[in-house]
This record gives C-alpha cells, sequence and structure tokens, in this order.
C-alpha cells in the first residue's frame, strides 16, 4: 500500500451520501449570506464561515465569470524557479497518486506559499474541464481571486480542509468538492498545498485521505533531501578540515568500515584515499592484533605501534585511536597515524633527550683534564664506542655530552639511563622496551624502550658496571647486531645508537673476576676516556670553586660572595674524595651559614667531612699557613666548635639564631662553649 492510499479515518471528514444530502442546508445558507450578509449560528463549519466574510469585505463577486490567468509567462517563470525544490520532490509522488486514482476523473494540484498554481494532473477530460475555468498552471487561487476555496484556506489555517459544493464562495465552484493539505519543509516552513478537486458527484471518501498522505510524504522527502544535503555539506567540511591536518587521519564508522582517508594517512599508507573508504579498517593493518583487539573491544588506549603495506614495502606506524560515543553507544573512531619516527621524536622531545654540555663547558688547564678532553674530541668524531671511567663527581656525563654535541650525532637525540638506579626486573623493560600485555601490569599499548629512543643519537649508559650479567649478554648482542628485540616480541628492529658507557670501578679487573662479562667489556671500550679525580687536578679546584660559588651566589641572591686566602688554601689541600659533587656541596652549605661576603674555612669546614679543626683556627691566626699533617691530627669536634664561635661573634652571641642558622642545638652550643669556659654573656654589647 502507497502512503497515500489510506483507509477511511473517523477522525477526517469524509464526502458521503449524508453529506451530499447537507448540500441543500448549505445552499440555504449561501444564498441567505449573499443576500442579507447574515449566517446562522452553526449552520456551517466556523472557518468557511469567516472565509465567506472576508471575501465580502474584500468585495468578491459570487456571481462573477471566470477570471484570467493571473500570473504572465515570464512572472510563472520565477515562480516555478523559485519553488523547484518543492516542484521537483513532489513530482513524483503525485504521478504516483494520478497513477492510483486514474479513471477517478479527478484534477491533482501543487502550489506554492501564495496559493499559486504549479502543476496540474489529471484525467485528460477533467483537466481540459479545469482549464477551461482557468484552473492552470500560474493561476492564483486567494481568496480575493476565486474567493472560499480549499486551498487558501488550507494555507491560511495551516491544516487540511475539505470543502464540499456549495460551501465555496463563488458560485461556479458549487459543482467541485476539493480537499487540500498543506506541505511544510524540514523547519516547518510553509511551502504549499497538495489538492484534489473532483466533480461532486463522483466525491469519493477517500480523497482527503489520500491529500494529506501525499503532503506527508512530500514533507518526509524534503526532510531527507535536508538531511542528506547537510550530510554532504558536514562531509565537505570534514574533508577540509582532514585534508589540512597535517597527522595522518582515518575515520572509520561504527561497522568498522573506512569513512575518511586524509591525504597524509593515504601517504603514509601508499594508498589511494577512495580505493580504502567502506572497506574495513582491519584491511588496511593486517597483522597487528593489538589494533584489532582494540578496535574490536572499542576500549580506549594510548599510541600502538602497527605495520603496514605488504612485504615488498611494509611502514612502521604509530597509530593512536579515539573512540567517538555517544549515549546509544560507539558511533565510530578516528585513527590519528604518524611515522613512527615522528612519533619517537615527539617523545623525545618532551622527555627532553637532548645534551646542553659541550667541551668547552668543561672548566680545567691541568694537562690530566686537556689531555681527556682532547682525547675526546678526536673520539666523538669517529662512530666508535667509549668507555668513560672515574671517580663518582668527576663529570662523566658531562663528559659524554660534549662528546655527543661534537660528533656528527648531535643533531639526534642524546638518551641516559643510571644502569644502578633502576631496579634490576625493570632495567631489561628499560632498555629493550616490551610489547602490550607482553608481562602483568604492562601497558596494553607497549613501552619504547632507550635503545629505540635513542635511534640516530647517543645512548649514555652510566654505571655500566652494576648491570646484572644476564643483560649483559643481551645487550652485547644487541651490540654486535644493531637491532633490539622488546620483551614479549620476536621481530627485532634495526636502530643505529652510540652507546657511550661509564663506570666508577674497574671494568677490566671486574672481568678478571668474572663479575663483568669481559667481551662486552672490550666491546665497550673502544676508546677509554680516564677522567682524574679533582685532587688530583692542582688549581683547576679553585678554577671550578670560583665558577660554582657564582651559580650558588646567584641562586641564594648573595651576589658578592668570595673565597678568602686561607678557605682557597683549605680547599686545595682537601682529599675531595666525592670530587666536583661533594665541591658543589661544601661551598653551598659554606654560602649558606656565611652572614658575610667572604667564605672562611670554618664556613668551609662544616661539610667536609673528616676534617680537624686546623683550618678554622688558621683563619683566625691569618697568618700560619695551613699544614697537611696539621689537618690530620685536629678532631672533627674542634671544627664544629670554632664554626660555633665563629657564627656567635657574628651574631653577638645571639643563641637561637645561630642555633637556626647552622642547625645546631641550642644545647649543642651551650655544651661546646662550656667546654671552652665560655657562656653567651662573653659576645653581649
Amino acid at each position: 500500500m502507497r502512503p497515500w492510499q489510506v483507509e477511511p479515518n473517523p477522525e477526517t471528514p469524509q464526502v458521503t451520501m449524508e453529506v451530499l444530502a447537507m448540500q441543500d442546508q448549505v445552499l440555504a445558507t449561501w444564498k441567505r449570506f449573499v443576500e442579507t450578509g447574515r449566517i446562522e449560528p452553526g449552520a456551517i463549519r466556523p472557518e468557511i464561515a469567516a472565509s465567506w466574510t472576508r471575501c465580502r469585505d474584500l468585495g468578491v463577486d459570487p456571481h462573477a465569470p471566470k477570471l484570467p490567468v493571473r500570473l504572465d509567462a515570464q512572472e510563472l517563470q520565477q515562480v516555478m524557479a523559485d519553488n523547484r525544490i518543492l516542484t521537483a520532490t513532489a513530482l513524483p509522488f503525485m504521478q504516483s497518486l494520478c497513477d492510483a486514482a486514474r479513471g477517478g476523473e479527478f484534477i491533482l494540484s501543487l502550489t506554492d506559499r501564495n496559493a499559486v498554481v504549479l502543476e496540474v494532473f489529471g484525467d485528460h477530460e477533467i483537466v481540459e474541464l479545469g482549464r477551461d475555468n482557468n484552473y492552470k498552471p500560474g493561476c492564483v487561487r486567494t481568496e480575493a481571486a476565486v474567493g472560499t476555496n480549499a486551498i487558501c484556506l488550507a494555507l491560511g489555517e495551516r491544516k487540511p480542509i475539505q470543502l464540499t459544493g456549495a460551501e465555496h464562495f463563488k458560485v461556479g465552484h458549487h459543482g467541485w468538492m476539493c480537499a487540500s493539505a498543506p506541505v511544510f519543509g524540514p523547519d516547518d516552513e510553509l511551502l504549499g498545498t497538495v489538492t484534489l478537486t473532483v466533480l461532486l458527484s463522483k466525491a469519493t471518501s477517500l480523497t482527503m485521505g489520500m491529500v494529506i498522505s501525499a503532503a506527508e510524504a512530500i514533507h518526509d522527502r524534503l526532510c531527507e533531501r535536508e538531511a542528506r544535503q547537510l550530510g554532504e555539506r558536514s562531509q565537505a567540511v570534514l574533508s577540509s578540515v582532514l585534508n589540512s591536518i597535517t597527522e595522518g587521519i582515518v575515520t572509520i564508522d561504527a561497522s568498522g568500515l573506512v569513512a575518511n582517508v586524509n591525504p597524509m594517512a593515504a601517504s603514509l599508507l601508499g594508498i589511494r584515499a577512495d580505493a580504502a573508504v567502506g572497506k574495513s579498517v582491519l584491511k588496511l593493518f593486517p597483522g597487528n592484533p593489538e589494533l584489532a583487539s582494540v578496535l574490536v573491544d572499542r576500549n580506549d588506549c594510548g599510541p600502538l605501534e602497527v605495520s603496514a603495506g605488504d612485504a615488498k614495502a611494509t611502514v612502521s606506524l604509530v597509530v593512536t585511536p579515539y573512540f567517538m560515543r555517544s549515549e546509544s553507544g560507539t558511533e565510530g573512531a578516528i585513527l590519528m597515524l604518524r611515522a613512527r619516527k615522528d612519533h619517537l621524536n615527539d617523545v623525545r622531545d618532551i622527555a627532553g633527550f637532548s645534551a646542553t654540555f659541550r667541551f668547552e663547558d668543561i672548566i680545567g688547564r691541568s694537562p690530566l683534564i686537556r689531555q681527556q678532553i682532547e682525547l675526546g674530541r678526536m673520539a666523538a668524531k669517529q662512530t666508535t664506542r667509549i668507555l668513560i671511567t672515574g671517580e663518582t663527581g668527576t663529570g662523566k656525563e658531562l663528559f659524554a655530552q660534549s662528546i655527543h654535541n661534537a660528533s656528527p650525532r648531535k643533531d639526534g637525540p642524546f638518551v641516559a639511563l643510571n644502569c644502578g638506579a633502576i631496579p634490576r626486573e625493570l632495567i631489561e623493560s628499560e632498555l629493550f622496551g616490551y610489547k602490550g600485555g607482553a608481562f602483568t601490569g604492562s601497558r596494553k599499548s607497549g613501552h619504547v624502550g632507550k635503545f629505540e629512543l635513542a635511534d640516530g643519537g647517543t645512548l649514555f649508559l652510566d654505571e655500566i658496571n652494576t648491570m646484572p650479567l644476564d643483560l649483559q649478554s643481551k645487550l652485547l648482542r644487541t651490540l654486535q647486531e644493531g637491532t633490539v628485540t622488546r620483551l614479549g616480541d620476536s621481530k627485532p628492529v634495526r636502530v643505529d645508537v652510540r652507546v657511550i658507557a661509564a663506570t666508577n670501578e674497574d671494568l677490566y679487573e671486574k672481568s678478571r673476576e668474572h663479575a663483568f662479562r669481559m667481551d662486552l667489556y672490550f666491546r665497550l671500550s673502544v676508546v677509554e676516556v680516564n677522567l682524574p679525580p679533582l685532587r688530583e687536578r692542582g688549581d683547576d679546584i679553585v678554577l671550578i670553586a670560583e665558577s660554582v660559588l657564582l651559580g650558588i651566589a646567584a641562586k641564594l641572591g648573595k651576589p658578592h660572595l668570595s673565597l678568602s686566602r686561607e678557605a682557597i688554601e683549605l680547599l686545595l689541600r682537601y682529599p675531595w674524595v666525592g670530587n666536583v659533587r661533594e665541591l658543589e656541596n661544601v661551598l653551598e652549605m659554606a654560602a649558606i651559614v656565611c652572614t658575610g661576603d667572604v667564605l672562611e674555612p670554618p664556613h668551609l669546614a662544616y661539610r667536609m667531612k673528616g676534617l680537624n679543626a686546623a683550618a678554622a683556627s688558621a683563619t683566625r691566626a691569618k697568618a700560619q699557613p695551613l699544614a697537611t699533617p696539621a689537618l690530620a691530627a685536629q678532631p672533627l669536634r674542634d671544627s664544629e666548635l670554632d664554626l660555633i664561635l665563629t657564627a656567635m661573634r657574628e651574631n653577638d652571641g645571639n643563641v637561637a639564631l645561630v642555633s637556626r642558622r647552622l642547625g645546631i642545638s641550642r644545647s649543642t652550643i651551650y655544651r661546646r662553649m662550656s667546654e671552652r669556659g665560655l657562656s653567651r654573656t662573653d659576645w653581649s654589647a
């Protein structure tokens, strides 16, 4: 059954024998109105009575002969152009309605919102009869033109209406029954009407239902057209946006079919965009079960490394899925594609995998350090692996960064890993990475190891001497083959990495004792840079101390800090077991406790572990040179006492202030003064 072939509806006005029998009463009411202008209450429908009154007020002659067509050819052409969408949408339905009602002696018409007839259909004889009455395209069916009629009432009332015989105002229409239904656009904008006109003697009870169904079908089709156009516009906007994005974008629908592929994605995948649309997204990424699992389960996750292409040309990509969800469920997903190398570069930038120090930043004039700097410069120009040895705090990473920045790899990443700072069970995954789901607690997207992050650059392995033996064999294999295999994966990944290792132990001796693999030692130590301890660098200690003090002074807001002669002599004689790192700590502590601008031995002695008090005594004497044997004779306790006495003098005997500045309890201060026979009043004003 077509939409307009409806069963009789008891709520819809129907033409029955009873209605036809009432025509005498309607005609009598019409005559009375024409003669007197009065209508008995309830004699006729209110909307018809109101229309008759308007016609009378407009001066419409109910007995006037037919009127000529109101629009000329040019005006009609413009009206037809203005209503081309309505006409194009309505014609198929009206033609089908004509076919269904053929032989029923009817006229089917389409009008615009101004009651201008746009199209007329029907049986030939009845259509010609209508034309004789000027009912044809271009005629105007307003009340002012033709009196009360179904078209103008349907437009005015914005609802379906049916007029029978004498309900029309003009006597020339009394032989007709007309049913008209308004046609609305997608936004409920009134566009026109669909009207079915039959001779009164041929009227049927289905007339009203047919035009209502036709009008609703036209409305539905207009809404579909609007939705389709909106979708096309949205698609055009989406395509413009996707085409302007520098990342590769693939969108899929809820069924997992490809909806859009932007040019960058097509380039990365090596395909034509139109060839992928409508196909399963899994065909773009065959052999990637992790991605397939995520897309099937529709679970959010981070970036996934995938491969695309075929055996002849495989490309490594990173895909990040973003699922589109609504109240009804998942509507699809957006897949962001990036070349794997570009993704890793972003990770490096975020993590700060870069080297900041250069050989020019290394302070020192001693032959020992200059010799190692020159060796480092020469080694940097080659691709060989380097082993840096030296005590803790001698600046091994500073040297490693300097070598990197002096090498052809300076524009690549510099990735540092302290092997001694990572738990044994995690160091392998940190170095080599792992595949998603490789072990309990692992991320579904997997993890990129330091070797892969250092691809094209330098990997600095500090405290290599602490690396477990079982992991040393895997590191050796990586150095030999130039590939890494993630935990839980079987696919090796080729990397181009220069390894610089560092140790504070004698690796050769450890290898002889079977505590370190000898073959790995020789792999790592093609070039060996030996950094001298600070105590062997002579006047470099003073140069480094002055440079460090400048930074400390700026940090603490004490711009005029300097070292006294006695303090410098103390620095030169101290053994510096912790090297530069210890020197930095000593100077910062001294700068904190010093209330003046000049650092004296007592300020330094507080952090010099194991140092005696001779240096502090020399400060007060300002005369005797510091003797190395004396430094080893006095206990640390005397150094602490001299520091307290100096602080008491500087703070006028304020024990509470001295306690806060030195970080020593007041009871300890009183006890130390008592040992010297001193009291707080000795410094009072």
